[in-house]
């Protein structure tokens, strides 16, 4: 590849953190556990977002809609006790909830179908007044607990993936359209700034639908959220039946680019766009998919192709702490996390710190797989990654098949301010970076003892690959050596 000149004299662009502004997690009960709890703040520490989105906040096991007993005003008893601890602890670690309304309680609903190992109900309400109180109340005490002016920087989204009837929703388009309208005046009754959406679907289904019911309805919407992966597929639990086919890494745009037209055509084209759930696939055994260097390579790209197209843009998720299928039989086993069950970091969560700590302004590169930033003092920090491309999955354990060849890059700083300068490469690849690698060449542990998960934090961090201080006036030529799925960074900073 030519050489990239980066100007440090030419102008710079405000870095979108739109990556930073949330992040998914399991259902809403298993976020009372200390470990998960653990693995939120160092995300906290060393990523830093902005906001957190989980299921099942009204699911039995949070305790919203009493088993027993009726209120005053008439309905089920109600009680916020674990509802409140939840949401205080995301407080605490300056993150904003993205609070997904459901599933639906026991008492309220209309049916026993239940998904996943937690057994969120997914029939509709067999009383929609009562889900509106329901939300009501709900939304009354996060204002009274938190304060109004708190809780106008949150985000009400009605239900999850109502698209996938029969998995997440047992009732029509038409029931979820009706859960949205009782949703969202229940939400605005309380206070009309309040900002509520949907309609929270997969592969960005329903949006248009949902744009024009609100439109015909006079009803509130604030925000469009939905769903997408880069292998194709609705919700997949164990081992998919069929075959599920790569996309390739510019489906994600223009997935993005189709619904800001949607939105831009309809009668609200000021709505925010939030994308709150996206990763490589949905299978829940995707260990290549979710655990490798492949992952943080194709979130880099990703992540710097659809910059500036969506207000948010939550990775699913933050911990392998995750019970959809049951927590995992092995340190490694295909779930979303940034970290895995004992808080080991995988590749993508270098790929997520690496870009956090990206200076504020963005020089914009030529260099389809690199990102450059500088600081006001004149410090720089250049990412620089190699996505190789997909020839098949394997999404019940193995690896993918991939095809890419090593790629060396040559980064030129022109009109650096004279100094002297210490320079840093990291770089994350086969030999250093890779936990899942480390594991593997460890045996595979089942139930890794204190030693052995010490030398895999260890073996998890990126490898220092040149560390000296320079005096430097005018331009500097750094070369990358980058092995397909290996991504690097390059610190300079003036001492």
């Amino acid at each position: 590849m030519a050489a990239t000149v980066i100007d440090l004299k030419s102008p710079a662009v405000p870095l979108n953190r739109f990556f930073q502004r949330g992040i998914g997690s399991c259902h809403a009960y298993l976020t009372l556990r200390e470990d998960y709890r653990d693995h939120v703040r160092l995300a906290q520490r060393e990523i830093g977002f902005g906001g957190v989105r989980f299921h099942g906040i009204f699911n039995d096991y949070v305790g919203v809609v009493h088993p027993g007993g009726e209120d005053p005003d008439g309905g089920p008893r109600l009680n916020f006790q674990n509802v409140t601890k939840i949401y205080e602890f995301f407080v605490a670690q300056g993150m904003k909830p993205f609070v997904e309304l459901g599933f639906m309680p026991g008492r309220l609903a209309s049916g026993t179908q239940t998904i996943f190992d937690y057994r969120a109900n997914v029939t509709p309400p067999s009383d929609y007044a009562q889900w509106a109180r329901l939300v009501r109340r709900f939304v009354t005490h996060l204002v009274e607990h938190f304060g109004i002016q708190e809780v106008l920087t949150w985000h009400f989204e009605v239900w999850n993936e109502p698209d996938l009837i029969g998995a997440f929703w047992t009732g029509t388009q038409a029931d979820y359209f009706r859960l949205y309208a009782e949703s969202a005046r229940a939400v605005k009754s309380v206070d009309a700034r309040l900002r509520v959406g949907g309609p929270a679907t997969s592969k960005t289904m329903w949006v248009p639908d949902l744009l024009a019911y609100c439109e015909e309805h006079n009803l509130p919407l604030d925000f469009i959220s939905t769903h997408h992966y880069c292998v194709d597929a609705d919700l997949v639990q164990g081992v998919p039946d069929g075959p599920m086919h790569y996309r390739g890494v510019g489906a994600m745009r223009r997935d993005i680019e189709r619904v800001r037209a949607q939105i831009a055509a309809s009668a609200f084209p000021h709505a925010e766009l939030h994308f709150t759930e996206w990763n490589t696939c949905p299978a829940h055994e995707d260990v290549y998919g979710k655990d490798s260097l492949f992952t943080a390579v194709f979130a880099l790209q990703t992540l710097k192709d659809v910059s500036g197209l969506v207000d948010s843009y939550m990775w699913w998720t933050v911990s392998d702490i995750f019970e959809e299928t049951g927590l995992s039989a092995l340190p490694f086993t295909g779930k979303y996390g940034l970290v895995n069950l004992h808080g080991v970091k995988k590749p993508v969560f270098h790929a997520y710190r690496w870009l956090a700590e990206l200076y504020d302004n963005e020089h914009l590169l030529n260099h389809p797989s690199a990102r450059a930033s500088v600081s006001s003092s004149g410090d720089v920090r250049v990412l620089a990654w190699n996505l190789p491309e997909v020839v098949e999955t394997d999404l019940g354990g193995g690896d993918w098949k991939v095809s890419g060849a090593a790629r060396t890059d040559t980064f030129t700083l022109r009109d650096l301010r004279p100094g002297r300068y210490r320079l840093r490469i990291l770089r994350s690849d086969t030999t250093r970076g890779d936990a899942l690698g480390a594991w593997r060449a460890a045996g595979s542990p089942a139930y890794p003892d204190a030693a052995q998960l010490a030398a895999l934090h260890a073996a998890a961090e990126p490898a220092l690959i040149r560390d000296e201080t320079l005096d430097l006036t005018g331009d500097l030529a750094l070369t990358l050596d980058l092995v397909p799925c290996a991504f690097a960074r390059i610190d300079l900073q003036r001492v």
